[in-house]
């Protein structure tokens, strides 16, 4: 999935343009809902909450077909959490004219509190002020009000929700993780440098800094599939060949297979386009093949577009036979 943003198959949405980090940071206090109306359950006010409950706020929208493939999820998950203070609220910039009838549809499938985004205030407190652009995304606050994780939901969300419960989240470990997501800036900052460079010797130089930057990020981040699987991603978007690590790329991508991206179908699809573009097609077959089982609860048009990479993979395969 991309989160810094970037898609090839709609696994994720991207809602609006991802803006500059505005100094928020995990461990800071969490920003107050800023919601123009209800759509289903009780009022939120996170201070009223401070020291009683977890909040997880999600950003969605009714449009966005991985946002409403991870509505059940969040359903399973209130249930199971909702007698251990755990509340979740799914926020939506859209009209409430929009958002409320696509609710009530939803019924008991869609069971947690909606919210109705005022003017974007609150997407730009929470998404915004951490750069990010992607749908869906979710905003863990802990018992202490403090924002102690974000990501995809269906990456580590409910393992993040265990730990804070248990007493057992390292936030300081969360924080340092975060920083290594700021890498990505610094690295592909280099590579527009390098692609403007006025000699040979020093392109050759700054890619160089780039990588070791690059392979610093991938050793620092190696337990955060998602930051891995966005910098894999993001490399095999470059479209000058000169300036693409295609082997960088890989580490990234095989390391976010390492770090969970098993059962992933996002990763396994990054790391199966890898495959195949360093020419170890077989391989590539596999890991899209994988790819296509984990996402069989996608939209039709996400299915369909993984199938036609795999019958791409498979033509190439063939042919080198």
């Amino acid at each position: 999935m991309s989160r810094f943003h970037l898609v090839f198959t709609g696994l994720v949405c991207i809602a609006l343009p991802a803006g500059p980090v505005l100094g928020i940071e995990l461990g800071d206090p969490a920003p107050p809902l800023q919601v123009a109306g209800w759509v289903k359950g009780k009022p939120v006010n996170l201070k009223a909450g401070k020291g009683k409950q977890v909040y997880v706020v999600e950003f969605w929208a009714t449009w966005c077909g991985p946002c409403k493939a991870s509505i059940p999820h969040l359903t399973e998950r209130q249930k199971k959490y909702a007698d251990k203070g755990v509340v979740i609220i799914g926020v939506s910039y859209e009209e409430a004219s929009v958002v409320k009838p696509f609710v009530e549809k939803m019924g008991d499938k869609m069971e947690y509190t909606v919210a109705v985004d005022r003017d974007k205030a609150t997407y730009n407190a929470y998404m915004k002020a951490f750069g990010q652009g992607g749908i869906p995304h979710a905003f863990v606050i802990d018992k202490e009000g403090r924002i102690a994780w974000h990501g995809y939901p269906e990456r580590n969300l409910e393992q993040t929700i265990e730990q804070i419960l248990a007493g057992k989240y390292d936030l300081k470990a969360a924080r340092q993780a975060e920083l290594s997501r700021k890498m990505p800036a610094e690295y592909f900052g280099l590579i527009k440098a390098a692609e403007k460079s006025a000699s040979a010797n020093q392109k050759k130089d700054t890619l160089r800094r780039a990588r070791t930057i690059g392979l610093n990020l991938v050793r620092s981040g190696a337990k955060d599939a998602d930051l891995l699987d966005d910098f894999a991603s993001r490399i095999l978007a470059l479209e000058n060949p000169a300036v693409r690590d295609l082997d960088l790329a890989g580490k990234a991508a095989k390391a976010a297979v390492d770090a969970g991206g098993e059962t992933d179908a996002s990763i396994m699809q990054t790391y199966a386009r890898v495959l195949f573009e360093s020419r170890r097609r077989a391989e590539a077959v596999k890991y899209q093949k994988k790819a296509i089982e984990l996402a069989k609860d996608e939209d039709e048009k996400t299915l369909g577009e993984m199938k036609a990479a795999l019958a791409t993979y498979e033509k190439k395969e063939s042919a080198a036979k």
